[in-house]
């Protein structure tokens, strides 16, 4: 018996030998996700390849990690299983997405677009990849700039319909180029359908940005950043279960960004044309740039709404408004909403500015008129329904009611069989003073929204965890989307109002110039919002008819582009005339380098020229050289014995920001010159290969944990 069982024990070992040498080995073009599954089960590749080899790694990943979590701990069936109903939910949501950023294979004219598959890949390129493709871009633009007006050389142009006809076709050219990347040219929809077509010189800033490596970077960027997060949407990554409002990786780069952005707003300060000097994060800190401020001065500002709506003997009406299922990701209590149309949060704020146009419309064709404030949040699936705080008079509550209540109705109308349906699209409550006041209702809602102030014990009522810890994953959906959240309805404008208080208690130059304005002013400056809205004319005031108003001057340097910049300088009294502004920004600011020795994370990715990003993470500056003129003669030499040429007298700020660490970037090459000489090459290829095997052994450590 003991000699059949031992028998029967090498019949076996000598079976899983003989399955273990046949076994196939695994393609090297296998993408990180399918190696993690190969490592748990080297079973099923092929079957498991069919599945999952088409969606990106930054994707696939999540659920190649939970496949091989599911085989360690119950089996290859149960696994299978997983990735089996993954194929049949997320899959179809994954290519409906996908379809919406194809781009056309087309040419135009003779020239093919060269860069389809980069592009078609965009979601998988890391920041330096983009940068050389930008670049690489906007070369071929040039060359085909060249090729387009090798025809005119030697053919001068008899007039100047003839000249703009020559720059139309050159124009139109270079755009359809632009159109095959996704990217909508400058001028383009004026061009093609407006009344007043874009201006000689419009046509040639617009051609000098599509000859530009640092806009198509910012294009190119972005396209990357709004893929991604909308396929994270897709398969689920972007939901209360998982990460609610954002998905993970886009949280983390804006809790980066504003990391990056607050070293560098200490490492660098203001300097006016005098020499002196001002801490750049004070004022910063002091504007509504500080979520702080910007909370505060919205309250003020709602207030003074309810105070003036008190006088009027005005009525607050709180409105909400949801879009319809179909653009809804996920349920909230968890699964795929199955007729999502694959939209993205962009999509949804758009269906909800188009219901607000029409019920707009509708009320003032009907004589209503009203004020107040509108805030956008988000879903836990990331999609924006509306809060809206409006007065308006008693007499006119119901029939403005009816309008919001059709309109927002409207679309999809079959779906609302239930009174919870019908009250999840649209919602209706009056503010009822004996419960509270109308700022104090809202107030939840911008602190929410913004910095979670004052939220220490509340719960989020769409995730259920700490509103204040929510605040940031908002302020990051908000910042991505570039959805704005607050907007005021009515009333006078509150860029007058920051203009006027910059002015200080300065009564004695508002009076010269005319008593009315001088009391917008002290409204203004006294935080007074109900009397300047009423001093500057009312809830309801038309811009012509403002008392103050911003004071604009024409810069005497164009922008990069050529084009003419207009500032604000000040503000000025419309009953006196602009010609008799009070300028309230006297001193030009230039952004400079603090004098003390600068961190190496403080720099310029890229030329001054032509800058990349207004921040960049720098590595340490190796052997630097404190004499400055013996560094930036250095720096000059090295950067010679490369072909680079810089003129010491003409280059002093682009050579005094790379001693300071900035990174100069030419052709795609991206290199830091050091004080002593040295040439470093920033971001190698075997840098990343590094980072992406540590990334791979990373997430296979995670995936065998359990």
């Amino acid at each position: 018996m003991f000699e059949a069982q031992e028998h029967n024990s090498d019949v076996y070992i000598s079976i899983r030998r003989h399955q273990e040498a046949n076994k196939p080995e695994l393609p090297k073009s296998a993408t990180l996700a399918e190696r993690i599954m190969w490592d748990a089960n080297r079973d099923d590749a092929e079957w498991r390849h069919e599945i999952i080899a088409h969606v990106p790694d930054f994707l696939a990943i999540y659920f190649a990690t939970k496949y091989a979590k599911i085989f360690k701990k119950s089996g290859r069936r149960r696994a299978n299983e997983f990735l089996r109903k993954t194929a049949k939910n997320v899959l179809p949501r994954f290519e409906r997405v996908m379809k919406q950023y194809e781009f056309k294979h087309y040419a135009s004219g003779n020239v093919p677009f060269p860069f389809i598959e980069q592009l078609e890949n965009i979601a998988q390129l890391d920041r330096t990849v983009i940068k050389s493709l930008a670049s690489d871009i906007a070369g071929f633009m040039s060359e085909n700039y060249q090729s387009a007006t090798e025809q005119y050389a030697n053919n001068d142009q008899k007039n100047e319909y003839e000249a703009r006809e020559r720059l139309d076709k050159t124009y139109s050219f270079i755009a359809k180029l632009t159109l095959q990347s996704g990217t909508q040219p400058p001028y383009w929809q004026q061009f093609t359908h407006g009344r007043k077509k874009p201006t000689d010189d419009q046509l040639c800033a617009a051609l000098l940005r599509m000859f530009d490596a640092a806009w198509w970077y910012r294009r190119l960027k972005r396209l990357c950043d709004v893929k991604r997060e909308h396929l994270a949407i897709a398969i689920g990554q972007v939901q209360k279960s998982a990460s609610p409002y954002v998905s993970k990786t886009t949280l983390h780069r804006w809790v980066e960004q504003k990391r990056a952005n607050w070293q560098y707003l200490k490492d660098f300060e203001l300097e006016d044309e005098d020499g002196n000097r001002s801490d750049l994060s004070k004022m910063v800190l002091g504007s509504v740039a500080n979520p702080a401020v910007r909370r505060c001065e919205l309250m003020a500002r709602m207030r003074g709404f309810e105070d003036l709506a008190d006088e009027m003997g005005c009525v607050g009406e709180f409105y909400t408004i949801t879009a319809p299922s179909k653009y809804h990701s996920a349920y909230q209590a968890g699964g795929f909403v199955t007729n999502w149309m694959g939209n993205d949060p962009r999509a949804t704020q758009k269906y909800l500015c188009g219901v607000w146009q029409k019920i707009r419309a509708a009320y003032a064709r009907a004589g209503i008129r009203v004020f107040g404030f509108r805030v956008v949040e988000p879903h836990h699936d990331g999609t924006p329904h509306w809060h809206m705080l409006l007065f308006v008079r008693p007499e006119q509550v119901d029939e403005l009611r009816d309008i919001f209540c059709y309109y927002a109705r409207l679309e999809d109308s079959e779906e609302l069989q239930s009174y919870k349906a019908l009250k999840a699209r649209f919602h209706v409550e009056p503010i009822d003073k004996e419960k509270g006041s109308a700022t104090g209702y809202i107030a939840k809602y911008i602190s929410k929204n913004i910095d979670g102030y004052a939220m220490d014990d509340e719960i989020d009522e769409e995730t259920g965890q700490k509103a204040k810890e929510m605040a940031r994953s908002v302020s990051a959906w908000a910042s991505h989307h570039k959805i704005r959240q607050f907007q005021q309805i009515g009333g006078a404008p509150v860029s007058v109002w920051r203009e006027l208080r910059r002015m200080g208690d300065d009564i004695e130059a508002s009076t010269g110039l005319d008593v009315e304005f001088a009391e917008v002013h002290k409204a203004a400056d006294t935080s007074n919002w109900s009397e300047y809205t009423k001093l500057q004319g009312g809830a309801f005031v038309r811009r012509a008819d403002l008392i103050a108003r911003l004071w604009y001057e024409r810069e005497e340097k164009t922008n990069a582009y050529g084009e003419p910049v207009d500032c604000i300088k000040g503000v000025y009294c419309t009953l006196v005339g602009n010609d008799s502004p009070i300028i309230t920004r006297i001193k030009n600011w230039q952004i400079v380098p603090k004098l003390a020795e600068a961190t190496a994370e403080a720099g310029f990715d890229g030329a001054i020229s032509a800058p990349w990003s207004s921040v960049n993470n720098c590595t340490e500056v190796l052997g630097t050289v404190k004499d400055r003129s013996v560094a930036i003669n250095n720096i000059v030499d090295a950067a010679k014995s490369i072909g680079i040429i810089f003129d010491p007298d003409k280059d002093k700020p682009m050579l005094f920001s790379l001693w300071k660490g900035a990174v100069y970037t030419e052709n795609g090459q991206s290199v830091r010159f050091h004080g002593n000489g040295h040439i470093q090459r920033v971001v190698t290829m075997e840098q990343k290969r590094k980072s992406h095997q540590g990334r791979y052994n990373q997430v296979l450590s995670r995936s065998t944990i359990m």
